[in-house]
């Protein structure tokens, strides 16, 4: 194998992973060709306000162009269509051949509507859809708002802080408006731990939001289509439709009916969901049958020795975009290893940490009283925002004065620090290029089932790490006590001898 210094390493995708990577690549290959593929020509950032950690600014954004230039890269302005790892080329979608010795995938994910009914809800798509929500609760016109947490859905925290602030909202203007969340997790946020669980249903149970957890919403379908899902289902009675909605457009406001598996019947004048994520359907390497990259646990791409991939486009059950650029740095170190330009082992793929907050409903009811245009939902999780990584961080607040690099002091609530279950599923009988879905797009069923695998997984992993970490509580406890009887007996034998004595002279 050649230097580094004659190594090309290529980038897929200019989202928060994917800068991450070519900025951390360059600090470790600075001798190394880099070339990116993306057809985006900006990177989208909003920073948070210096009045309120939970207020977001203006959005704004970062030229692609100037960034690769300023680190000496280079720039294909088109999207990636079909990968050759054994040629060690990428296609792209208009007919361009770009060749590399490395390659880290971070093509992202994309949203999809999960139901047909009801409003897609994605944090800052559509502003004026969370204030017309607002008004609407405080003035009593609906009376009930269903909030749906789909499968797939990677990151559900925006429908718990969704479902916090519209119950928040309804008590304090003495709105009856009834909020129910519906979530095809089995615990509330259980793949961030039992403790975050605990923590967020007592919030729930406080404000008064009603919680159907271990139930899948789906459209209206047959018994036995439903009954192969596995899960308590809440099905939607069906609605006229007129045409299709779009991808993720806000969908039908009218009246949602839903039956519960019980035989209860619930109705919403409002039903609101977060959207479903799909993976890439990159062509040529392993992806499964959501279209998610398959990677092993150091983020190599599965059968794919000079393949990594990192970030939204990978089979995990959590996708956030602090987790993401940490993927990015590991990936990066990985491959700046196997260019032979660093002798030390590649860093551990991160872990996902943060805190999950509580008592945020006096905060969030003074910022943001009825009216304020463009209300904030953000209520639960530290730190706020998009989180852009350290070298994109640096890279942004160097050219954008207003950025402090440094948080704010931490407020107080649950440290949340998980594993990201990552495993190959399933080995590629040649080794490479051997992509799933070639003969043809996936099932519903085949998607679901992998979906409920990677999900089922991730469970696993939290439930290995709260076993072993009882087991060391279960240690370090019998050292404690080990140590006070040893304390006790030599404290024993000092009085005996009369070297120790109490107050009153006693042995």
């Amino acid at each position: 194998m050649g230097s580094q210094s004659d190594r090309s390493v290529c980038v897929v995708g200019a989202g928060t992973a994917g800068l991450e990577a070519l900025l951390s690549l360059r600090q470790e290959l600075p001798d190394a060709e880099l070339r990116l593929i993306a057809p985006d020509g900006e990177f989208r950032y909003r920073p948070m306000s210096t009045d309120s950690p939970f207020r977001p600014a203006t959005e704004r954004a970062l030229s692609i162009a100037s960034l690769v230039e300023s680190i000496g890269a280079t720039w294909v302005a088109d999207r990636a269509d079909l990968i050759d790892p054994v040629a060690g080329t990428v296609l792209t979608r208009d007919g361009a051949t770009v060749g590399f010795d490395h390659l880290l995938l971070a093509a992202g994910s994309r949203a999809e509507r999960a139901l047909t009914q009801g409003s897609v809800w994605e944090r800052g798509a559509d502003p004026t859809f969370l204030d017309e929500t607002l008004q609407v609760i405080a003035s009593d016109d609906v009376k009930s708002v269903g909030v749906a947490i789909p499968r797939g859905a990677r990151w559900p925290l925006p429908a718990y802080e969704l479902a916090l602030v519209l119950a928040w909202r309804a008590a304090e203007t003495g709105s009856a408006a009834r909020v129910t969340l519906l979530t095809v997790e089995e615990r509330p946020l259980g793949a961030l731990g039992s403790e975050a669980s605990e923590a967020v249903s007592g919030q729930l149970q406080e404000a008064g939001v009603e919680v159907l957890a271990g139930v899948e919403v789906l459209e209206h379908r047959s018994d036995a289509a439903a009954a192969a899902s596995g899960t308590a289902r809440v099905t939607l009675v069906p609605e006229a439709q007129e045409s299709a909605p779009d991808p993720l457009s806000s969908g039908s406001t009218e009246q949602a009916r839903a039956r519960i598996d019980s035989g209860r019947t619930m109705e919403f004048d409002r039903l609101i969901s977060l959207p479903t994520i799909s993976g890439p359907f990159l062509s040529g390497v392993p992806t499964d049958a959501a279209g998610f990259v398959e990677v092993d646990e150091t983020l190599k791409v599965c059968g794919s020795p000079r393949v990594w991939a990192a970030g939204g486009c990978v089979a995990a059950a959590l996708e956030h975009s602090a987790l993401s650029a940490g993927q990015a740095d590991a990936a990066a170190g990985a491959i700046a290893t196997a260019a032979g330009a660093s002798r030390q082992p590649p860093p551990e793929p991160p872990e996902l940490t943060g805190l999950l907050l509580g008592g945020q409903r006096e905060q969030w009811l003074t910022e943001n009283p009825p009216g304020t245009r463009e209300p904030s939902t953000r209520c639960l999780w530290w730190p706020p925002g998009r989180a852009v990584g350290r070298m994109l961080a640096q890279h942004i607040a160097a050219l954008d004065t207003d950025i402090a690099q440094a948080l704010p002091s931490l407020p107080a609530g649950v440290p949340v620090r998980v594993p990201v279950a990552l495993d190959c599923s399933r080995q590629p009988p040649s080794g490479e290029g051997d992509a799933a879905g070639a003969g043809g797009p996936p099932s519903p069923e085949d998607r679901a089932a992998r979906l409920r695998d990677i999900e089922q997984r991730q469970l696993m992993a939290l439930s290995r790490r709260e076993r072993s970490a009882e087991a060391d509580l279960r240690e370090l406890s019998a050292r404690l006590q080990t140590l006070e009887s040893s304390q006790e007996k030599a404290i024993r034998e000092l009085r005996k001898h009369g070297y120790l004595r109490g107050r009153d002279g006693s042995r």
